[in-house]
C-alpha cells in the first residue's frame, strides 16, 4: 500500500463540475492499493497518517504535532496510478495496482479503519473509480511517500 501525505491549508475534489468533498487544513492523502496488500498493510498506513508529526504545536515548534494531535481534517483520494510502471515504453503499465472491484472494498476498509482510529467527521474521501479533479493547496510544501513494502 502506497500513500502520498501532503499537509495542505485546503483541499478539495470535485467530479463532473461538483465539489463532493474539501477540508481546511489537514492532510491530503493519496492512497495506491497494490494486489500483494493485507490488513497488515492497511493498518501500517494508518498509524502512519494518524501519527506523522508534520504540523507545529501550540508553542510555535514545527515538527511536534500529528493531525491527530492538531485535530485537524484528512482528505483521502483513492489513486491506482501510484502504482504506474513504465519499463518498457512510454505507456504506464499498472498491473501492480489491485483490481477495480477488490480495491473498492479494500480501500472501504482502509476509510472504516481510518474512522475508527481518529473522529469519523474529521475523514473525508472522492468518489472511488470516479475521474477527478482534486484540488490541493500544499501546505510548506511538504509531502512525504510511505510505502508499506518497504517502509
Amino acid at each position: 500500500m502506497r500513500a502520498i501525505i501532503q499537509r495542505v491549508t485546503n483541499a478539495s475534489v470535485t467530479v463532473e463540475g461538483s465539489v463532493v468533498s474539501s477540508i481546511g487544513k489537514g492532510l491530503c492523502v493519496l492512497v495506491g492499493i497494490t494486489h500483494e496488500d493485507t490488513v497488515k498493510d492497511l493498518d501500517y498506513i494508518v498509524k502512519k497518517i494518524l501519527n506523522l508529526r508534520l504540523f507545529e504545536n501550540a508553542e510555535g515548534k514545527f515538527w511536534a504535532n500529528s493531525v491527530k494531535d492538531s485535530e485537524l481534517e484528512i482528505l483521502c483520494v483513492s489513486q491506482f496510478t501510484l502504482y504506474a510502471e513504465t519499463k518498457k515504453g512510454s505507456k504506464p503499465d499498472f498491473h501492480k495496482a489491485m483490481k477495480s472491484d477488490l480495491s473498492s472494498a479494500f480501500y472501504g476498509k482502509f476509510l472504516d479503519s481510518l474512522k475508527k482510529a481518529y473522529v469519523a467527521e474529521k475523514i473525508k474521501d472522492g468518489v472511488f473509480g470516479a475521474m477527478m479533479q482534486v484540488n490541493i493547496n500544499n501546505d510548506g510544501p511538504v509531502t512525504i511517500s510511505i510505502d508499506s513494502n518497504k517502509d
